[in-house]
């Protein structure tokens, strides 16, 4: 009885209302993992308080639970009915990023970053993964300079932002600066509680370098913070696919499915990953499957998937190879 009537207390205290008493039963389901029953619970509480002062808080949740239940358009039609209502708060913003990003949306995530920067303010969060998904993409100069604008304004007043530098180690590599670049990924990787994401842009340089244990070791690291996360899982089996002692195909496949699956089979980078593990164990038919759906993906997607003149070149390869 005591703490039903402090739970009350506080939800008038923060909201000047009285609590939803589904979405309680929400945060119960939800502090549980149960992400299935919270979410129809969260929707019942915002179909029956629409007004609510605490709706957007509770899409939040909604939209988790959504992400977590891999339904991802629904989290972000969410996340976009809260921008909609509230443009200057980050979170939504963000975690609207972040999925894009999760689903291999890289363009999609660079627009959304930018908006974000646009409505609520420069952050060097936001400006950080405008950059990074900006530089996943061909095309778009105009965007890599404004986003360049903004990192600059950014530094002039926090130059030690881990995930900026980050982005602009990531942009000296593009640009063929790579010693430059490794030496802010180094430092930024040596710092503790390192975004996940300069991990993942250190083991892409050592992948290209054919350093395939230290590439390892940095996907190690970044699985630590997202252990299912696609960009890492596709990577891992990108070294499993080089040819040497590491090599191994078939686990290579299985890690690329893992990939897929968890983007919801959405993301042209990790469809292709998955043509290239079949192509490697012999299964010239899943391949071509595969890569066909990394194409059709990519086309789905805003903007093209950067290494698309690979994928078609390994489509012609199949294609003729199976004719055959």
């Amino acid at each position: 009885m005591l703490r039903s009537l402090t739970l009350y207390y506080r939800w008038w205290k923060t909201w000047g209302k009285l609590p939803v008493l589904s979405w309680m039963k929400a945060a119960s389901f939800y502090r549980l993992k149960n992400y299935e029953r919270a979410q129809q619970f969260y929707k019942q509480g915002l179909r029956s308080n629409p007004d609510h002062p605490a709706c957007n808080s509770a899409r939040l949740d909604l939209a988790y639970c959504l992400f977590k239940l891999r339904r991802f358009d629904e989290a972000q039609e969410q996340l976009r009915i809260i921008i909609s209502k509230s443009p200057s708060t980050k979170d939504p913003h963000l975690r609207l990023t972040k999925i894009q990003m999760w689903i291999g949306h890289t363009l999609d995530a660079a627009w959304s970053a930018r908006r974000a920067v646009q409505c609520a303010g420069p952050d060097p969060e936001m400006t950080a993964l405008f950059l990074m998904n900006v530089l996943e993409h061909d095309g778009t100069s105009y965007l890599l300079q404004e986003a360049l604008k903004q990192a600059e304004e950014i530094e002039s007043i926090k130059r030690e932002h881990p995930l900026l530098q980050a982005a602009l180690a990531k942009l000296s590599i593009r640009k063929g600066e790579r010693e430059q670049g490794r030496k802010s990924l180094l430092q930024v990787c040596s710092q503790p509680n390192s975004p996940f994401e300069a991990h993942l842009i250190l083991a892409e340089l050592l992948l290209e370098e054919g350093n395939i244990a230290q590439a390892r070791q940095e996907l190690k690291r970044a699985m630590t913070v997202v252990a299912d996360h696609p960009r890492i899982l596709s990577l891992f089996a990108e070294t499993y696919l080089r040819s040497g002692p590491f090599y191994n195909p078939d686990y290579a496949r299985q890690l690329a499915t893992s990939a897929c699956q968890n983007s919801n089979w959405s993301s042209p980078r990790e469809l292709h990953i998955l043509a290239e593990s079949f192509y490697h164990v012999g299964d010239k038919i899943s391949a071509l499957v595969s890569a066909s759906k990394a194409k059709d993906a990519g086309n789905r997607v805003l903007g093209s998937y950067r290494d698309v003149k690979n994928l078609d070149k390994l489509i012609e390869t199949l294609s003729t190879g199976t004719q055959a």
